[in-house]
């Protein structure tokens, strides 16, 4: 797995970053409203039981979608999100938070991960298994500087000292 991670400045550069030939968006743990407040919904059950006009708070769900849907969901401003790019949908019996940490990649690669972008607030670290990917986003003019300051802040760190 192939990971990089840089400043990132506004939703419309995030929207940048997704491969447009991948369809499938998965959303882990997705938060509709990050604030922890009771608020106004609608919700319809799988078996079509409708209720009306519940107050809701702390609603977090897995999220499958496309990449229109995607779109809308970077307009509400979220300031985590773990967004995995699959190239076929998300099977029901996959839980990420039940994968062997050790075997987490495989298994994922194997049910059609091919990206993933972890939003946490300014910062994004995508993942890919196409190292092609990831070079096209390092040599991308709009992020090539932030990226070389990121790991030039990340040597310096473990290093302590100043690599120019």
């Amino acid at each position: 797995m192939n990971e990089l991670t840089f400043e990132i400045n506004s939703n419309e550069e995030i929207w940048e970053l997704f491969d447009k030939d991948l369809n499938i968006i998965f959303i882990h743990k997705f938060l509709p409203n990050e604030v922890i407040k009771w608020w106004k919904t609608d919700l319809k059950t799988q078996n079509g039981t409708e209720f009306k006009n519940l107050s809701v708070r702390q609603m977090e769900m897995d999220v499958q979608t496309d990449l229109n849907g995607l779109k809308k969901i970077l307009e509400l401003n979220t300031n985590q999100l773990r967004i995995y790019q699959f190239e076929k949908p998300v099977s029901d019996t996959l839980e990420i938070e039940r994968l062997p940490e050790k075997n987490r990649d495989l298994i994922l690669k194997q049910n059609g991960l091919k990206h993933f972008f972890f939003v946490d607030f300014e910062f994004v670290t995508i993942g890919s298994f196409e190292s092609e990917f990831i070079n096209g986003i390092e040599h991308n003019p709009k992020f090539e500087n932030r990226i070389a300051e990121r790991k030039r802040i990340l040597t310096k760190q473990k290093t302590g000292y100043n690599n120019v």
